[in-house]
Formats: structure tokens, C-alpha cells, sequence
């Protein structure tokens, strides 16, 4: 039988969300038919010429709209409406029964008071300007603001030096997209943000994934892929790194900055989880600020809906930078921005950013106690571990017999660079449970799947 494969030839959408419309279309159209087996999704990464981790999140967005499930033994399978009751779990959000590990979430019920906020917006003379055209650029308090929030990220600059952006992925959009033209290089860890392969997809760049070990990339690694093909770009998370929660040592940094500098790379320095190391090694921004370009978002430590960023920024790029947040989106939200500023300004931004903390190390004893009898990386710290699985299982697999059994995690290969082998492990948001009790009931099924081992051993293809 011929392999199934999406016609996403002429879709605008990112790729991953492609695969998951054409399977929805698909299904509507009877090309696919319910108890249809889709294919393995290394088979259809190569058929497409796409990561592996591209071909998860179309699968897994699928299986989010109902239309498909993991199937014991038979992988991913076209759901029949007919003899399958509507499933809730599919669908993350409020009432849902689905508990989500999979979304990278800086500890629910742990933020600052909105209502309170927003009255106090609405008592302040002249408020109706938040919903007027501005330049944020312009505005010297909102520029402090930023120079503030990234000297508690262990930055110190000046306001002038300041972009900025809604939020960090705006901001490595922003970042590539007026320093880099299509067709040039940027090394990150094999594992890495995702946000960065959408960038790149869309400003048709390449991205080369460099070895690590438990500390991070490697820097003769780093240096050994400099000397056989010329990049641009070197994107790092420093500070509890996503997915692995890795932290780079002071030497690590330097030797890392050592190479940059030697070859004439841009570093971007994504540092939206500095918050939960406070005492990490100084930024590697400082120790080549003619290259360096410093990250310091919100969204990770006050509110994920708080979309605003602001980057660290080398003279000589500023006005770029600005050129391109304007292109891409004319201005960052008034509204959110006012927000932004009055939290970091007296304070509020610091001590949520605290909490979360405190509560990110108490999900971490959690975490620890259920999966005492299992191998994972994390630190004392981090939103998020990544767990190793047993030779028996696949993270495909893993992650679709976890939905069914009504918890939602998120591969590795979601986070592999193309053309790297993505380790056989899946990342576990510890922050996406509403409570610890429901924290401890997820990562209880978690390791209860892991004790079962895999389902019809004898039946895997």
C-alpha cells in the first residue's frame, strides 16, 4: 500500500500545522477513512523532507481537533465519530479533563492581580492614549522599564540600547529577520527552542544543530562546524535551557563567546528562563556586547499572555531592529506595554517572577518523588524535565499512549533541529498542571505507563 502523504505544496501555513489540515481534510473528503493507520512519522519526515519533530506537532495537532488517536500497537489512527464518543481530553483549557504537559506554562495560579491592574490603568488621566498609534521606541519610561527587567536578568545596559518586541519569539524574529538574509547559517543546540525552526522556515534561513553534553553545546563542537561552513548566527538559551533545563558554566559561556567572536557570529542570547537561576553565570551578552543580543522576555515569569520582550541590543543594530518591529507588526500593544511597564516598575514583575519560582522547586520535589525509579534531566529550578524513556518505547508512541490515558506531553524530536537524532525521551511541563494535586495525579500515570511498559510487545512494527 502507498504511503499516505499530505499535499501541503501550496499551504502559507507553518508545515506542522499543514500536516494536521490535510489530515482534517482528508478525513472530511473519506481519503482517509476511520481505523486508517497513518503513517510512522519518521516514514513520512522523509517523504516530506521535514524534521521528525514537524511531523509530531501536525499529529498531535490533529489529534487536538478530534480526528485522530494514539492506538495501541497501531500508532496514530483516524478516530471514527461514529463509535467514539467526542473525547474532552483532546482539547486543552478550562473543564478540560486533559492535564497539559506538553505546553512549556510558567506555573498557573501563580500571577499578578490583574483587575487590580487594569483599574488602576483606568483611573490614570489621559488612559484612552493605550488605545491610540504610538512608537514604543519613543517612549523613554518604557525603555527604562526594559533596561530594568533585563539588569534583573543579570544584564546591566542602557535604556537607549533597548527593542522592544511582543514578546521573546517576536523578538528572535525580529533579530533574524534584519540581521540575516535567506539562505544563511545559525547554529543552536541539537535540541532547541521550536520557535526558532518557525524563524527560520519563514525567513528560508538554515539551522545546524551543534553536539552538547549535560552542561550544553559544546564549544569545539561549535568551532568544528565554524571551520566547515560560514554561519551568521549562534542562538543559545544559556539559562535553563528548553527542553533540557541545562545551565552553561561561566567557562562554558566564554569559550562559547571565544568562538563566536572568531568567526564573526551574531550571539543571540535567549535568557527567558534567567529567572529561575538568578545566580547563573554572567550573560555572554557581556562579555561581547558588539555581538551579543540579550533576550529578557515576560512571558516565562509574570504571564504567558504578556507578550512583551525587550532586547539588549548593539548600537549598531538598533535601528534595525526597531525598522523590523515595525514592518512586522507596526508596534507592540499600547495596552499590553502600559501593563509591562506599571508591573516592573513598582515591583510586581520581580516578586511574581519569585513565586513562580519557589513554586517551580516545589513541582521539582514532586516530580522527583513520582519518577524516583526513572532517568530524567532537569534542574532544582526549571518549569519542565526531560525524561528518558525505557529501550521498549518510542516518544511517539509514548506521548500518544500518555494523551489516551488523558495526560498531554511533548516529544523530543518537537524540539530536534533538522538532520539531528533526537533522543527517545519526551519533556514534561510541570508548570501546565492547575495544581500540585493534579501535578501529582499526571506524573502518577506517567510513571504507571512506564512500570506497564509498551502494550503488544509482540505486535510492534
Amino acid at each position: 500500500m502507498t504511503i499516505w502523504a499530505p499535499d501541503i505544496s501550496s499551504s502559507s501555513d507553518p508545515i506542522y500545522l499543514a500536516i494536521a489540515k490535510a489530515i482534517v481534510s482528508d478525513v472530511t473528503a473519506g481519503r482517509l477513512r476511520p481505523g486508517d493507520r497513518l503513517p510512522p512519522q519518521r516514514e513520512l519526515a522523509q517523504v516530506l523532507n521535514v524534521s521528525i519533530g514537524t511531523v509530531t506537532r501536525g499529529y498531535i495537532e490533529a489529534s487536538r481537533r478530534g480526528v485522530t488517536r494514539g492506538k495501541s500497537g497501531r500508532g496514530t489512527v483516524v478516530r471514527d465519530p461514529g463509535s467514539e464518543p467526542p473525547d474532552s481530553r483532546l482539547r486543552v483549557g478550562p473543564g478540560s479533563e486533559l492535564v497539559d504537559l506538553g505546553t512549556n506554562v510558567p506555573i498557573n495560579g501563580e500571577d499578578p492581580d490583574l483587575p487590580g491592574a487594569l483599574a488602576t490603568l483606568a483611573q490614570q488621566q489621559g488612559a484612552s492614549r493605550l488605545l491610540y498609534y504610538q512608537a514604543p521606541q519613543d517612549g523613554p519610561r518604557y525603555l527604562s522599564a526594559g533596561a530594568k527587567w533585563i539588569g534583573e536578568c543579570g544584564l546591566t545596559v542602557d535604556p537607549a540600547s533597548v527593542v522592544i518586541t511582543a514578546g521573546a519569539q517576536h523578538a528572535i524574529m525580529v533579530i533574524l529577520g534584519a540581521l540575516t538574509k535567506p539562505g544563511d547559517l545559525v547554529y543552536a543546540d541539537e535540541l532547541t527552542c521550536p520557535a526558532l525552526f518557525e524563524a527560520a522556515r519563514l525567513l528560508h534561513l538554515r539551522v545546524e544543530g551543534i553536539d552538547t553534553d549535560e552542561v550544553g553545546m559544546k564549544p569545539d563542537a561549535l568551532l568544528s562546524a565554524c571551520r566547515q561552513r560560514n554561519g551568521q548566527a549562534l542562538y543559545c538559551m544559556p539559562t535553563v535551557h528548553n527542553p533540557t533545563s541545562a545551565i552553561l558554566t561561566a567557562e562554558r559561556r566564554q569559550e562559547l563567546v571565544d568562538v563566536a567572536c572568531e568567526h564573526d557570529l551574531l550571539v543571540i542570547e535567549d535568557e527567558v528562563h534567567r529567572h529561575l537561576a538568578p545566580d547563573a553565570a554572567a550573560p555572554m551578552s557581556q562579555m561581547a556586547p558588539e555581538r551579543g543580543f540579550f533576550i529578557a522576555g515576560l512571558s516565562k515569569s509574570v504571564a504567558p499572555g504578556l507578550r512583551v520582550a525587550y532586547i539588549a541590543a548593539p548600537p549598531f543594530a538598533k535601528e534595525q531592529l526597531n525598522d523590523a518591529v515595525a514592518a512586522s507588526m507596526v508596534m507592540v500593544s499600547p495596552l499590553t506595554l502600559e501593563l509591562a511597564t506599571m508591573w516592573v516598575e513598582d515591583g510586581t514583575a520581580h516578586l511574581t517572577a519569585g513565586r513562580k519560582r519557589a513554586e517551580a522547586k516545589a513541582r521539582q520535589t514532586i516530580a522527583r518523588e513520582a519518577l524516583a525509579d526513572y532517568s530524567f534531566r532537569s534542574c532544582p529550578s526549571a518549569y519542565n524535565i526531560l525524561l528518558d524513556l525505557p529501550p521498549e518505547w518510542k516518544a511517539g508512541e509514548f506521548a500518544n499512549e500518555a494523551r489516551r490515558r488523558g495526560v498531554a506531553i511533548a516529544p523530543a524530536a518537537a524540539f530536534s533541529v533538522p538532520g539531528c537524532q533526537p533522543p527517545e525521551a519526551v519533556r514534561l511541563s510541570l508548570g501546565g498542571a492547575r495544581n500540585r494535586s493534579e501535578l501529582r495525579r499526571a506524573l502518577g500515570l506517567i510513571a504507571k505507563i512506564l512500570r506497564d511498559g509498551f502494550p503488544c510487545r509482540g505486535t510492534r512494527i
